[in-house]
């Protein structure tokens, strides 16, 4: 009797601390408005961690200063009101950022633990379904005798990059028009009121199925399975004009280290589950987790390798 006693003491005691554990709200920080890719990874990936582990999230969208808004609030965060906090961001607010801004409010060295890398996604030239430009080359020989407008999320964002590499690389005549978000940015890539994009397919798919918009080159060293009849810049005979975005999960500092790898888990399972993996396939996303280690080393290694090319580009922001 007593060791049955001990026994269901026990099974009591460890499921009310799971039952704690999955009661403690986690409050998800997307440095983006709502719509875009790294909004629906987590707005999907939080849909299966309430479902799977009855883990409630709650994403909060922050957008704006280059993610500066979204990190003031992870970083001031009050965990009694908040739950944990966790912050999802491209590859831009973890490795860009801190070669673009003068006074950046954050490091991601001290103010984050990297949990896991979510996706990356390639990046596509697109025009929309009037434009005169069938391929690069007719883009380029354009932008030589005229001034051509290209749209991006925003200041300094992967796709502000590509389309200053491409300038740089053709001297070409490129004005950039920043937006806020890539939304906007696409509706007027749609409708003609700028003569070209840079964009994941996340946002652009429908329009390229229905016709509106059409890809003419993709930005990667490689053709994208996802589009494989789409020939790379490069194969236009047009160097250094690549990029390729993608997500992270990380923690806010001073998680303590076993909530943190309790939510690391359930982040990696829910990331390898197929029905999730096919349905971002599905959005031109391509679900890759990692182990915390690889991904604070992607992080780092992006940094080093694209510090020369912003350089070059001589882009500084407030």
């Amino acid at each position: 009797m007593k060791v049955w006693l001990k026994f269901a003491t026990c099974c009591a005691v460890m499921l009310g601390a799971q039952a704690h554990a999955q009661e403690k709200n986690v409050t998800l920080v997307v440095p983006y408005p709502p719509g875009g890719a790294a909004d629906q990874l987590a707005r999907v990936i939080s849909q299966e961690m309430g479902t799977r582990f009855g883990q409630k999230v709650i994403v909060e969208n922050r957008p704006g200063a280059g993610a500066q808004v979204a990190m003031n609030v992870v970083k001031n965060a009050n965990p009694a009101a908040m739950g944990t906090v966790l912050f999802l961001a491209d590859s831009g607010a973890y490795s860009l950022n801190r070669h673009l801004y003068k006074r950046l409010n954050y490091n991601v060295a001290t103010d984050l633990i990297p949990m896991t890398l979510a996706a990356k996604a390639p990046v596509f030239l697109l025009v929309n379904k009037d434009s005169p430009y069938k391929n690069v080359q007719d883009l380029v020989a354009a932008g030589k005798q005229q001034e051509l407008t290209y749209g991006s999320p925003g200041m300094g964002t992967g796709t502000h990059l590509l389309g200053e590499m491409l300038r740089k690389e053709t001297g070409t005549r490129l004005v950039h028009v920043p937006y806020k978000g890539a939304g906007p940015a696409l509706i007027d890539a749609v409708s003609g009121q700028i003569d070209f994009i840079f964009d994941v397919l996340t946002g652009s798919r429908g329009f390229l199925e229905d016709g509106r918009l059409r890809a003419i080159a993709a930005a990667t060293t490689q053709r994208s399975p996802l589009r494989p009849d789409v020939p790379t810049i490069a194969e236009s005979g047009i160097p250094n004009v690549a990029f390729t975005i993608w997500w992270g999960f990380s923690a806010k500092a001073g998680t303590p280290a076993d909530e943190v790898s309790r939510l690391t888990e359930q982040l990696t399972t829910v990331l390898k589950e197929p029905a999730v993996v096919k349905k971002f396939v599905d959005f031109g996303i391509e679900i890759q987790p990692s182990s915390p280690k690889e991904f604070a080393e992607l992080i780092e290694n992006d940094a080093q390798a694209i510090e020369p090319m912003i350089k070059s580009l001589d882009i500084t922001l407030d």
